[in-house]
């Protein structure tokens, strides 16, 4: 295959049985919580369970193993900051492999180690991605190493489309209206858009993004490539600063539309998978549920890629906290008080007979903006939700508290 070649069924059928001493098949799961809720039929396809935890483990499985002379003799070569990095160590450890993964300085030191548990060689060139790809150039042209691109690589989209594969012949998600797929670099959505259109044309393919990287979705809807600044995301794994025009022609050829996310929603969609999914998801793989909980979806049946699982776990403390904050259940109140003994233990006691946790109490008798005599209390409490947590204030008002609610 060249690079410029639009892969097709066939490539990704050769990819799937190439792999499949590999690749495991993730399993297709109804969203119990949001089907009752919506009143739709959403399937989420968990590639969180896949090996590395992302998709990525399937495109770079098929392009080293389709190259094998080029890997054993002069190794393989890749730059990443994330989920391909670990995708590619993890093939070349299993099949025995070399591999040198170039990394930006500023990758998170939990990435770096992940991918050197898998057996690779890490070098931490740049600051950007750009820089550490021209750096794995380099050592391909000295070395004649073999260089997996994370999604430019036809035989990388090959191996990521054998996940529409599996999708189509699950018995939950083969009657599907629509599918939702990430969309950064694109090489998922051509791999698996090029399966569907080729087997079930009628099945609608949109594409999710987030707002704080809004090169594809920009490149998409204003029909040329594009180059953009790429802010904080959440959604780290489509954080992709420029759209090429190869890949736009790629993903123009399965879109019907995209949907661009802001790190509001993603963080709602995290919190849902993790609190009613019970599943750990990385902020580009809650991509499409984010879409769906903001109704941006018409179709009933819906299946819904949750592409990866990395996510870091203070990141994931923050959403959840986030969350919990959101929805009432995690508060911090400002109380007024007349600074008397036993003024305390009457807010406390408030909490107690209204069955809210206590997380964290101060008592601030220096606080300039109270007149003298007065001391503010700040209390972080747990409630069962919004309404329980306007019952508890409301009943420290009526014992003569004034209360503040921070957020």
């Amino acid at each position: 295959m060249t690079p410029d070649k639009f892969i097709t069924l066939a490539d990704v059928q050769e990819a799937e049985k190439r792999t499949a001493p590999y690749i495991r098949n993730t399993p297709c799961i109804p969203f119990d919580y949001l089907n009752r809720k919506l009143g739709k039929e959403i399937i989420l396809k968990c590639e969180i369970f896949q090996k590395t935890g992302s998709f990525k483990f399937r495109g770079a499985s098929n392009c080293v193993l389709s190259q094998m002379a080029q890997a054993k003799k002069a190794g393989v070569v890749a730059a990443s900051a994330g989920n391909h990095a670990q995708g590619v160590a993890s093939i070349c450890h299993a099949l025995g492999i070399s591999a040198t993964i170039v990394m930006p300085v500023a990758t998170p030191g939990i990435k770096v180690q992940n991918t050197q548990n898998w057996g690779a060689k890490v070098e931490l060139v740049g600051n950007f991605y750009d820089e550490s790809y021209e750096h794995a150039m380099k050592i391909c042209q000295q070395r004649g190493s073999l260089f997996i691109h994370p999604f430019k690589d036809p035989l990388v989209q090959a191996g990521q489309g054998t996940l529409g594969l599996e999708l189509l012949k699950d018995s939950l998600s083969k009657d599907t209206e629509a599918v939702l797929i990430s969309v950064g670099g694109g090489g998922l959505i051509t791999g698996v858009g090029t399966v569907l259109r080729a087997l079930n044309p009628k099945i609608k393919i949109y594409g999710v993004t987030a707002q704080s990287a809004p090169a594809a979705f920009k490149a998409i809807k204003e029909k040329h490539p594009t180059e953009e600044t790429v802010e904080f995301t959440l959604a780290e794994g489509v954080a992709t600063k420029r759209t090429e025009q190869i890949m736009l022609d790629n993903i123009s050829r399965h879109v019907d539309d995209i949907f661009s996310l802001s790190e509001e929603s993603i963080a709602h969609a995290i919190s849902a998978l993790a609190e009613h999914g019970k599943m750990v998801v990385e902020g580009a793989g809650a991509l499409p549920i984010a879409a769906i909980l903001e109704g941006l979806i018409p179709e009933k049946k819906v299946t819904a890629v949750l592409c990866g699982g990395n996510i870091d776990l203070p990141a994931l403390s923050a959403v959840l906290r986030r969350g919990l904050v959101d929805q009432g259940r995690l508060v911090s109140l400002l109380i007024t008080i007349w600074d008397r003994p036993g003024v305390l233990h009457g807010i406390t006691q408030v909490f107690a007979e209204k069955r809210a946790n206590i997380l964290e109490i101060h008592h601030q008798r220096s606080v300039l903006r109270h007149r003298m005599g007065q001391a503010a209390v700040e209390a972080v409490i747990e409630t069962r939700g919004e309404a329980h947590t306007q019952e508890i204030i409301e009943t420290l008002v009526a014992r003569g508290f004034h209360v503040e609610r921070h957020r």
